[in-house]
């Protein structure tokens, strides 16, 4: 009877923890959505910059490249695919970060602190609100790469691709708690951010498969998870080869995400209990 009593006592308590969570999670997305559109010039603000964006990455690109490829269906859909995944990197490495500085800015992260919530749900409000402006980047890439450039936007397996991008996802918010840690810690790194987004893109193959990059670049990219997550998204949306057997990469890419996402929310409680003990957790 105690046994069973027992069980029924660690039933009863994880049951209740996975509804705390989701209730959590219910009101981080709604935090989340409704301060996005509290402010409007946010919403006109992705409008605007989103082919602006779009103009000024992929015009470089291909001004690097020989004339001939500036037609290519192959090379244009890469871009294509290359974009989506630089939208989804960024979600998950800005959010967590972004939500930390704002509490700091407003004043209320002390308080936000003295609550039980889990914090990666806490901080991962930004991430809902963010879908939106994602889905208007989405809308403008399929407009902007089929109508000027004639991309034949095929996506020969639709579950593969939205696996890929949720798991690249993932592993970016893993980055991003880590990078969430470190505003907590030194309050603005926000140049910090911006130069790994660009080395993680670079390196990891976000446009191009790392093979094209010089030999002792190929060394550093085969370390990186988002070079398997890239890779991914092309073999499902593209069918072209993947750089290791397919199993093997889903291996690595889970693993590299379950222990992204320990580390960041470790380093988030690390650098919160010294900040208690300091009282420097409320400075700005």
């Amino acid at each position: 009877m105690k046994r069973k009593g027992g069980e029924s006592f660690q039933n009863t308590k994880f049951t209740t923890g996975v509804r705390t969570g989701l209730l959590e999670l219910k009101a981080a997305a709604e935090t989340g959505v409704r301060i996005y559109f509290r402010y409007p010039a946010w919403l006109i603000a992705d409008i605007i910059t989103t082919p602006a964006w779009l103009v000024l990455l992929v015009l470089p690109i291909l001004l690097f490249l020989p004339r001939e490829q500036w037609t290519n269906q192959e090379t244009l859909t890469m871009l294509f695919w290359g974009w989506i995944f630089w939208d989804i990197v960024s979600a998950g490495l800005w959010n967590f970060g972004n939500a930390v500085r704002r509490e700091q800015q407003t004043g209320t992260l002390e308080f936000l602190l003295l609550t039980n919530t889990n914090r990666a749900i806490l901080f991962s409000r930004d991430i809902f609100s963010r879908f939106i402006s994602i889905t208007l980047s989405l809308a403008y890439v399929y407009f902007f790469f089929t109508t000027i450039f004639g991309v034949q936007a095929l996506i020969l397996n639709p579950f593969g691709v939205a696996a890929s991008l949720l798991v690249g996802l993932f592993v970016s918010m893993g980055f991003g708690l880590v990078y969430g840690a470190l505003v907590l810690r030194f309050k603005n790194v926000g140049p910090l951010n911006n130069i790994l987004q660009f080395i993680l893109l670079g390196l990891g193959g976000a446009f191009f498969p790392v093979t094209s990059l010089p030999e002792y670049l190929r060394l550093v990219s085969y370390a990186l998870p988002h070079t398997y997550a890239a890779d991914l998204l092309r073999h499902y949306g593209m069918g072209t080869e993947t750089l290791l057997p397919l199993p093997q990469e889903w291996a690595i890419m889970l693993a590299y995400t379950f222990t992204l996402l320990v580390l960041g929310i470790k380093a988030l409680e690390t650098v919160e209990k010294k900040l208690k003990r300091s009282g420097q957790l409320g400075t700005y």
